[in-house]
């Protein structure tokens, strides 16, 4: 296992989580790269290695695996930037997180404490699966999905691209949230939720259009 280097710093969660995950892997983040406009420096101390043109040298990528913490539309961006010049993202687990062995994660997931992924789960590329959520068998998460803590998912649960669950919502088996939707806090989703919709309550609805 290569020595893994973060890439974003700042006082987010997400950067805090991966050296969390990192250091209760016994392989502590060798360092970060600096990334976006307004770079900043880690809460967790760090050695800085550089910034995003460390990505232009392929003999930086070889010696390290990389993780993306950045938060927001960039992050995106700068994973498909990591594999376009050949490096390597891994999925960082954290080892309190319990994965079925049939299930499949792809490049560049994290998973954070008390996560539990089931039976032939299928996780994208990208995704975030927070603190103690569940993912039931045979779900399909699409690419860059992010799962907020205490989410529930039952069986046969498909969740497309860029979509977003809020805290503690549940989704009922055979359900399908659209690519980019966005599931609100403590909502329970009963039935389809559309491409690009905003969804809340119990049961979950769409958000009214607002006001002009």
């Amino acid at each position: 296992m290569k020595p893994l280097v973060m890439i974003g710093a700042g006082p987010g969660s997400l950067p805090r989580i991966v050296a969390e995950i990192a250091a209760a892997r016994d392989a502590p983040l060798a360092g970060y790269l600096d990334a976006g406009t307004d770079p900043r420096p880690p809460t967790t101390p760090l050695v800085r290695l550089g910034d995003e043109s460390r990505l232009d040298d392929p003999a930086f990528l070889a010696a390290h695996d990389l993780v993306v913490a950045v938060q927001g539309p960039t992050r995106r961006a700068l994973l498909e930037a990591v594999l376009a010049r050949g490096g390597s993202l891994p999925v960082v687990v954290h080892p309190g997180a319990t994965l079925s062995t049939t299930a499949t994660l792809g490049a560049g997931t994290i998973v954070s404490a008390g996560v539990i992924v089931q039976s032939d789960a299928r996780i994208g590329r990208f995704c975030v699966l927070n603190t103690a959520c569940t993912i039931d068998h045979d779900n399909v998460l699409g690419e860059g999905v992010s799962i907020s803590p205490g989410v529930h998912t039952a069986g046969h649960v498909t969740i497309g691209d860029g979509a977003f669950i809020g805290l503690g919502a549940v989704i009922i088996g055979g359900v399908t949230v659209g690519a980019r939707a966005t599931v609100g806090a403590g909502a329970v989703v009963v039935r389809d939720v559309p491409e690009g919709a905003t969804v809340v309550g119990n049961p979950a609805r769409p958000l009214p259009p607002k006001p002009r």
